[in-house]
């Protein structure tokens, strides 16, 4: 993953279902921010994507403000060109898994030598088999623990097993014998 930020120089193209996750969940902007340095980068919209997120009405230039201001980069709207739309054309025609909007979407990243964000997964496998960088941010990393040596390694594993025992007696207390804990009935 490091080599397509290189690759790139920091250059970064969202797709239509990473941009409004990362606007109705400013979470994902900020993971992303965490696992790939986005502080100081270049965003891109295509125009493809701007189209879809409006037509499933959503405000572009919200989403846009939302996501410079949780990962410090700068947002970038790029148009595709009739050259985009051949390359477009070119690449449904080799690669099953896209669909127009999608190989739009990927006719700009390999125009603008920029790495692909996608949650889709089509769409990341024909970028790969085009040669193109792509992050999913669906499978970065973002909840494992790494056990670092430690002068005091009883106390490091009691504070890492801590919370086991912890939910393990909760699951006594307060649940009969085969009930689960549903997380919505705590909302």
């Amino acid at each position: 993953m490091v080599r397509a930020t290189n690759r790139s120089q920091n250059k970064f193209t969202f797709d239509t279902c990473v941009g409004i996750k990362a606007f109705e969940s400013p979470n994902v902007a900020s993971l992303l921010a965490c696992r790939i340095n986005l502080e100081g980068s270049e965003i891109h919209f295509s125009s493809q994507s701007v189209y879809e997120a409006k037509k499933l009405g959503f405000d572009v230039d919200a989403i846009s403000k939302q996501i410079q201001k949780a990962t410090g980069a700068r947002i970038i709207f790029g148009k595709i060109t009739s050259q985009m739309h051949d390359d477009a054309s070119y690449l449904e025609s080799k690669c099953p898994t896209l669909h127009s909007g999608d190989s739009q979407i990927l006719s700009y990243v390999r125009a603008t030598k920029t790495t692909l964000i996608t949650c889709d997964r089509g769409l990341a496998e024909a970028a790969k088999l085009s040669g193109t960088s792509v992050v999913n941010p669906d499978l970065l990393p973002c909840d494992q623990m790494v056990k670092k040596s430690s002068k005091y390694p009883g106390l490091v594993d009691k504070a890492i097993a801590k919370p086991r025992i912890v939910k393990q007696k909760v699951k006594k207390l307060a649940l009969r014998p085969g009930q689960k804990i549903v997380w919505r009935s705590f909302a």
